[in-house]
Formats: structure tokens, sequence, C-alpha cells
């Protein structure tokens, strides 16, 4: 971890601001590279009264903070070159956003060893990037995510296993590689909320080939029919013998 003296002082005003990068998409996109559908057009009113809050408390000076909205292109390529662009042009001290996970990820591994004269890392503040292959605090040192990571509900639905003593399950999500010819498709929510969990529930009922994917864009009734059925044959609870 990366030590950062309890003296360390900057000077804050209109001549030496606080650069705030916001990189986000300009359009929606596929869902399943922006799932909860985070643009610059809807964040930047939010962004504009946030501001005006921080001035109105003076919890800086005014016009002490630089916002940049730049489009990310829901790209793993381009999205992490727009926040290396403004580190480049020295117009960057903390990153709010990105939309798609894996424009994210790298530069949240990354940002802790942009350091200079004046900064110890650039802290990066997210609503995305639930997954349990982000807690690593060591890899993602200066991350923060605003909303409750998945871990979350894997502790939940752990304590619920726990204390209705539950032993088996099975899982029926939606994933848009299912059935899908383009194997450049990312990885949808359901799929990394259900990895998430399924490593922890397995210690407890060792069951392996229990869930059971669909395509909601390639709607097949009788198969989800069959699949509901498979799931509920194998997680429920077997009868002991007399």
């Amino acid at each position: 971890m990366f030590y950062i003296p309890a003296t360390t002082k900057y000077k804050i005003n209109e001549e030496y601001p606080i650069h705030i990068l916001f990189p986000l998409p300009t359009n929606d996109g596929r869902r399943n590279e922006n799932p909860f559908g985070i643009t610059i057009l809807k964040a930047k009113p939010v962004v504009d009264e946030a501001v005006e809050e921080v001035y109105r408390r003076q919890l800086v000076p005014q016009n002490s903070l630089r916002i940049h909205f730049e489009d990310s292109k829901l790209s793993d390529a381009h999205g992490p070159n727009v926040a290396i662009n403004q580190l480049v042009n020295n117009t960057l001290d903390c990153i709010i956003g990105y939309a798609f996970v894996y424009a994210l990820a790298p530069v949240a591994r990354m940002s802790p060893y942009w350091r200079d004269n004046d900064s110890y890392g650039i802290p990066v503040i997210t609503s995305v990037g639930l997954t349990s292959n982000l807690d690593n605090r060591r890899e993602y040192q200066l991350m923060t995510r605003i909303s409750s990571p998945y871990k979350v509900v894997k502790n939940a639905v752990i304590a619920l296993f726990s204390v209705m003593n539950w032993k088996r399950s099975s899982y029926l999500f939606h994933e848009q590689r299912h059935d899908a010819a383009n194997p450049s498709i990312p990885y949808g929510e359901c799929y990394l909320l259900m990895a998430s969990i399924q490593p922890h529930l397995y210690r407890i009922n060792r069951m392996e080939h229990n869930y059971f994917m669909f395509n909601e864009l390639n709607y097949n009734h009788q198969r989800i029919k069959e699949n509901l059925q498979k799931a509920s044959i194998i997680s429920n609870g077997k009868k002991e013998p007399p």
C-alpha cells in the first residue's frame, strides 16, 4: 500500500484547481456494455447541482473545480485512454464514472501509480464495477464504489442459507452471450452477480452444473419451461430415508 503523509497539504484555488474527469458515453449503447444506462447527458445536471452545492457549503474556494466530460465510447480501448490523455495534459486529479466495467478495471488498477509532485495517485469513484473480482483492495487501492458491491448480496444469501439450513441451490438467469454467435459480447450483470455468489454457495452444497442460462433477446418458451423444471428438481430438498 502507498503511504500518504498525514500532514500533506495542497494549494487549491482558481489558479490551482481540482480537475475532475467524468469518462462517460454520449449514447446509451448496448445494455450489456452499459447495464445502468449512464450517459453524459443524464449525469451532467446532477454534476452541475453537486458542484453548486460544494461551493455553497464553501468546501472548496469558488471556481476551484474544473469538470471534464469526455466520451468513453463504451470501449475498453478508448475509455482508459480518455483518462491517460487527461493525465498527460496534467488535468487529472480525480475520476468519477465509467459506465462500462471493462474500461473501468484497467484504470482503477493503474491509477495508484499515476503519481507526481502534487499527487499520490488518482482516486477513482464509480457506481459500476460491483463484482467480487474488483474487491481486492491491494489491486484497486484508490477505487471507491458508491453502490453496494455484489459481495453484499453474497453475504445476505449465505446468511439466509445458514439460518434456513438450506443445502441445495440452482441458478436461472439471463445472459446475452448465451445462444449468441458473437463471442465479443461481454458478460452481463446477471452472470457477474451469480459468479460472485456461486463459489461461496459451493462450499455449502458442493453442487456443480446447477445453473441454467437463457437469452431474453432470443426467447424460447419451451426451453425456459424445461430449464425451470430442471432447476426445480435439482434444488428441491431430498427426502430422508425412513
